[in-house]
């Protein structure tokens, strides 16, 4: 579950991609002569019982506490001490990661590594929270600072590694993080993924309980004003404004006991980007309901699974699998060849964490809550106490001003528009113009955001690999005996 892999093959002559891409936890798609297949080789299993009031899990939330640490321990033991080469940690300055750098430091068996991003921008940097854990832990401490400019430099490269479009410039700084990783030396790093999907830690699942108990009583003004306990973190939250959030939110609030309800609100603000495609690509788009065939492909087990459970298995199921451990993941790491392990990932602790009650994981509104009991004998008070802030980056703004890279001109322009055929020139360049005028006067909206990071990432993905062919004139480094053996193979 929580090791991710690509395996690339051409055949000679004919030049025929074949392989396997994994798409974790649990998915694999595997190409053969232009063919797409997808494997499922494991999900995710929640208890079954109909009021969902207990999982299979019998202890008290004390026991859970014990169970959890246990688990959590092995996992992070057994992911440092199966390895030939130093392992380090990433360090974001929450409670994951904290957790698994001053657990890594118990049973590292060499002078234990962190690393860290700083952002220029204050809204997004983690210093404090980040320099205290890494004092706890005793470890060797590195840091990168990153700014508008470094994301807007590098993302290029972080696209042609993706090698898919993207919506946020999240995965840059972690491109610069492994760069830092590679240049002192380490090839394996820990990091906190997964603790959110399997502890309930995201504000998506807060909102999807709000948004539940308000639709019992869609009428009461006191349940819609529980939607202000979301987001404070955000400078453009979208509960700030009461009117617009309950309009938001109280979308198709009657339907709180469909499935997809609480991530309704995500793939509709998703969804916009439409708005922006070409009449070819509006065509193409309209013959296909992504949502509903993977609301029509669920297990059959869903419905007899709890609100919670439903929600994670979603988030597990698109988020996490295909871009938290893939473009932001593993493809960024390795990058710069660097390994990445997940201590939350690990079979043993997924399990348990599926068998917890709901309310071990997500008490009332409090987030994580059996996780954050570990973390208090673990991790400094200030961590555990702190609000969560999800990892972020800036976005659409890297990208405009006076001192936008000359990519991003060349590859928004109306020429490279109707080449890729993918994007209306017309609606991208109204769009440029208001994320222009926003330039040095606070953020974009979400929506926004999304909009031009992914109409660049498309047009940066097109450049690279449909305009021109990626260029294979590497010359081949032999260095074992294999590679001898079979160097004509190789050559062909």
């Amino acid at each position: 579950i929580d090791q991710t892999f690509t395996l690339w093959t051409v055949v000679p002559p004919q030049g025929v991609f074949q392989g396997v891409k994994e798409l974790t936890p649990g998915h694999v798609r595997i190409y053969d002569n232009g063919s797409v297949r997808e494997h499922a080789f494991w999900k995710p299993c929640y208890p079954e019982i109909a009021d969902q009031a207990h999982g299979t899990f019998t202890g008290s939330l004390d026991d859970a506490v014990d169970e959890v640490r246990s688990a959590l321990q092995a996992a992070t033991a057994l992911r440092m001490v199966k390895a030939d080469v130093p392992v380090g940690c990433y360090l974001s300055g929450g409670l994951d990661s904290s957790l698994v750098a001053m657990l890594g430091r118990r049973f590292a068996g060499a002078p234990f590594q962190t690393f860290s991003l700083r952002f220029a921008d204050a809204e997004y940097d983690e210093t404090r929270y980040q320099r205290l854990v890494a004092s706890a832990s005793g470890g060797e401490h590195h840091e990168v600072m990153v700014s508008r400019g470094d994301i807007a430099e590098v993302f290029p490269d972080v696209i042609r590694h993706a090698e898919c479009p993207i919506l946020r410039t999240a995965p840059a700084p972690l491109f610069l993080l492994s760069r830092l990783v590679r240049e002192h030396g380490i090839k394996v790093v820990l990091t906190g993924e997964g603790a959110d999907e399997m502890f309930a830690g995201y504000d998506l699942f807060r909102e999807g309980k709000v948004r539940r108990f308000w639709g019992r009583q869609p009428a009461s003004a006191r349940r819609a004003r529980l939607l202000e306990r979301l987001y404070p973190y955000l400078s453009r939250s979208p509960v700030k404004q009461q009117a617009m959030a309950r309009q938001f939110f109280g979308h198709g609030i009657h339907a709180f006991g469909a499935p997809g309800f609480a991530h309704d609100t995500r793939w509709r603000t998703t969804s916009a980007i439409k708005r922006l495609f070409s009449a070819d690509m509006h065509a193409e788009a309209a013959r296909h309901d992504v949502v509903a065939d993977l609301l029509g492909h669920l297990p059959e087990e869903f419905p007899r699974w709890g609100p919670l459970a439903q929600d994670q298995y979603l988030e597990i199921r698109t988020l996490m699998s295909g871009y938290l451990l893939s473009s932001q993941g593993d493809r960024m790491l390795m990058a710069h060849s660097v390994e990445g392990r997940f201590p939350f990932l690990d079979d043993r602790l997924v399990a348990l964490a599926n068998s917890l009650p709901p309310d071990y994981k997500l008490r009332i509104l409090d987030e994580k809550h059996v996780l954050k009991r570990v973390a208090k004998s673990i991790v400094p008070a200030e961590v555990v106490a702190r609000k969560k802030q999800p990892y972020r980056a800036p976005n659409a703004l890297c990208f405009t001003g006076d001192g936008a890279p000359a990519y991003v001109r060349e590859a928004l322009s109306e020429t490279a528009l109707r080449a890729a055929n993918v994007f209306d020139p017309n609606s991208v360049a109204r769009l440029l113009d208001k994320c222009a005028a926003k330039t040095g006067d606070g953020d974009l909206s979400n929506s926004d955001n999304m909009a031009l990071v992914g109409v660049l990432s498309t047009q940066l993905l097109h450049q690279q690999f449909v305009a021109s062919r990626p260029s294979s004139a590497h010359a081949v480094d032999l260095r074992i005996d294999v590679d001898h053996l079979h160097r004509e193979e190789v050559l062909v």
